[in-house]
């Protein structure tokens, strides 16, 4: 699916390769939501739940959500190195390795992301209900219907690098690295504190 159609989503950084391999997040200056409208710059480290696209020459390739508490900016860390530094999930460590290769060929690969903003309710209690409060939604609502939009325009697929919930393996080069990244980390010295 190309990333043109999606109406609900808007960019917030583009993905370059560092010279060691990491891979550097350039966000956007100025990020504009989906309306256009200006985000504050402290946005992308606000706690809403959110969905992100990663988007390779147009085609979104996975989606994906997240509540990590550091926002947006704290839920897409991991792929700036794929956690090599500790112990990845092979989710982690994979999708870095494909935005790895995807660079390497010199293609062009952005970040967008949709939000759902805070609602308000009144929240029972043990006697009763409450004030109304700002509560919000599990990002899993939100990332469960862009995944059912997705399959309902895409004839039931997924995008490409959602492996996991289309019951395929993840390719043999990203489970051998993966295996010897978390077979090395047994080995390295502990941090002072650590048993």
């Amino acid at each position: 699916m190309n990333i043109k159609i999606v109406k609900t989503a808007f960019k917030i950084m583009d993905a370059t390769l560092n010279n060691d391999g990491s891979i550097q997040f350039n966000y956007l200056e100025v990020i504009k939501d989906e309306k256009k409208q200006i985000l504050p710059p402290t946005f992308l480290k606000a706690n809403y739940a959110r969905v992100y696209l990663i988007v390779v020459n147009g085609i979104i390739k996975k989606i994906g959500g997240s509540e990590d508490k550091g926002g947006i900016k704290g839920t897409l860390a991991i792929y700036r190195d794929g956690g090599i530094k500790g112990r990845p999930s092979i989710r982690s460590y994979g999708i870095f390795k494909l935005i790895q290769v995807e660079l390497q060929k010199g293609h062009k690969v952005e970040f967008f992301m949709i939000y759902q903003e805070d609602i308000e309710s009144r929240i029972k209690g043990l006697f009763g209900l409450k004030d109304k409060q700002l509560m919000r939604i599990s990002y899993k609502y939100l990332e469960d219907s862009c995944k059912l939009d997705y399959k309902q325009h895409e004839n039931g697929k997924l995008p490409e690098w959602n492996f996991q919930e289309q019951g395929m393996d993840w390719p043999d080069l990203i489970k051998k690295l993966h295996t010897e990244i978390t077979t090395d980390s047994l080995t390295r010295p502990k941090a002072k504190g650590r048993k």
